[in-house]
């Protein structure tokens, strides 16, 4: 909650945010060097299989986490999501969070990503951010609420995240892991850097946690 004073008076406005959008960051550096090394094998394997699009200029490569070094960086980013599920209210002890996707891709000079979201039951969406060189991809966040957006007023400075905003952007860093709930759109703007740009991107589901039965004591 935030609070602030009207102007001219001595009223004190409280304001609640309501089914917000949250963006979560995190940093891991530390797995950069695993997971830029198998990056770059699967991406390898890609480039023997098709040439580069000119109209597309992307690498994306088949599922990644399955590969026994990614074990400790896959745990680590499901558990993560977990966590954050948990802290937006879901009911999350019942449920064990899982990938239904993670690969690699590697985006090209004038590479982009239009606006979209993740479905196939995805719940939590993410980055890991591999190789990003200046004036790479930035990552955009669309508001996903229609109403709003329709009937939007002028924003007072776009270069501010306010509640007016219809689009945030992000510059990634490197070893940096952003999470978000699937439903919310994103895109990427166009690589103007000469070198390309390097992320895992994943998606995560959940299932029913096992739960053993419970026992009968027999008399």
């Amino acid at each position: 909650m935030e609070t602030f004073k009207m102007n001219n008076n001595e009223n004190n406005v409280t304001a609640i945010p309501l089914f917000t959008s949250p963006v979560f960051t995190i940093d891991k550096p530390e797995y950069l060097e695993v997971t830029r090394k198998i990056s770059k094998k699967f991406i390898s394997q890609r480039k023997e299989e098709v040439d580069l699009n000119p109209n597309y200029p992307v690498y994306m490569t088949e599922a990644i986490n399955q590969d026994p070094e990614m074990l400790e960086f896959s745990n680590l980013v499901a558990q993560i999501a977990w966590e954050l599920l948990k802290s937006q209210g879901y009911l999350m002890q019942a449920f064990n969070t899982y990938f239904t996707e993670m690969w690699c891709q590697e985006h090209h000079n004038m590479s982009s990503m239009d606006r979209h979201i993740h479905g196939n039951g995805a719940v939590i969406s993410g980055f890991y951010f591999l190789d990003c060189p200046e004036n790479s991809c930035r990552i955009l966040f669309h508001d996903p609420r229609e109403a709003k957006v329709i009937t939007n007023l002028p924003e007072f400075d776009m270069n501010d995240s306010t509640h007016a905003s219809n689009i945030i952007n992000f510059t990634p860093k490197e070893g940096q892991i952003i999470f978000t709930n699937s439903w919310l759109p994103h895109s990427f703007t166009k690589n103007e850097a000469k070198e390309p740009m390097r992320f895992i991107h994943f998606n995560i589901a959940v299932e029913l946690a096992h739960q053993e039965a419970p026992t009968t004591e027999v008399i």
